[in-house]
């Protein structure tokens, strides 16, 4: 065993794994790669085998299309996973979790989707242990414009990559930050911060970097293009939908509402509803962009 350690959103992860040679060929966690000595807000070990179990699952979640997880707590009160690639496809792997997330073990379960094992393991254990820390990882994509981050919210088909795209085609000086797992992060001067991750979903956008978020938008896919402000409140539900996180953990879930609520309260929030086309990213920029 050897451990590799990565800094995310401004955390330190340790991995112990069976295969760093592996791990050193994944270019999704090669930019995050550190030489920093802790303290590690994460350790993850993997092993030969994880043996202890839920009475009863929890959650289990069979949407087509997504991987398939299964959540359920021991006799001795670890949180235990269950995943595979997609519904009906045999399990991939296995993750056992200390009640607080900052220990993980994991084995592999079949060897063919290490890949799949290590991204996920490591991505779930992340954003399950941070919640409580003031960063959440948000399912979103982000552009970065002027040295600020503009994070696109929605449900999955509604076109967050879209709009990112038409940023890019349509507004000089647009990068992408991350196309589908970023975090944002309340620093301690109360700063919201937008990080690059080593998760990306289908497209390889893997930036160790970090800009204040300059507004979230909401896409909502219309037959016209028209943006509106939101308040308190609506920013509050604008946003929580988006957020990888585990509610039926309490400390998870009281990290979650504290986090939002000073994120809702800090940064705009807007929704967008549009077209798929270049006015609507016209739009956006000029009534986000500050």
């Amino acid at each position: 065993m050897e451990n590799r350690v990565y800094e995310i959103g401004g955390h330190l992860v340790r991995m112990e794994a069976e295969n760093v040679s592996f791990l050193d060929k994944m270019g999704n966690l090669t930019p995050f790669r550190s030489e920093k000595t802790g303290p590690f807000i994460l350790n993850i070990r993997q092993i030969e085998a994880v043996t202890e179990r839920y009475d009863k699952p929890m959650i289990v979640s069979e949407e087509a299309g997504f991987p398939n997880i299964t959540v359920g707590k021991t006799p001795t009160g670890k949180w235990f996973w269950e995943m595979a690639p997609l519904p009906k496809l045999p399990i991939s792997g296995r993750m056992l979790c200390s009640e607080d997330f900052s220990e993980v073990e994991f084995s592999v379960v079949d060897p063919s989707e290490y890949l799949f094992t290590v991204n996920n393991v490591m991505m779930i254990a992340y954003a399950m242990r941070c919640a409580r820390f003031n960063t959440l990882s948000f399912h979103s994509s982000v552009i970065k414009k002027d040295g600020k981050g503009y994070l696109f919210l929605g449900r999955s088909g509604t076109g967050k990559s879209t709009h990112s795209r038409l940023w890019l085609e349509n507004i000089p000086g647009c990068e992408l930050l991350n196309d589908d797992n970023p975090v944002v992060r309340i620093k301690d001067d109360g700063t919201v911060t937008v990080y690059g991750t080593p998760w990306s979903g289908k497209t390889r956008c893997y930036k160790a970097e970090e800009l204040p978020v300059g507004a979230f938008v909401r896409i909502i896919q219309a037959k016209e293009n028209k943006i509106q402000r939101l308040k308190l409140v609506a920013a509050y539900a604008c946003l929580y939908p988006s957020v990888s996180s585990f509610r039926p953990d309490g400390p998870i879930a009281d990290g979650l509402h504290n986090a939002l609520s000073a994120v809702a309260t800090t940064v705009p929030c807007y929704n967008l509803e549009c077209l798929p086309n270049a006015d609507a990213a016209k739009l956006c920029f000029e009534t986000v962009h500050e």
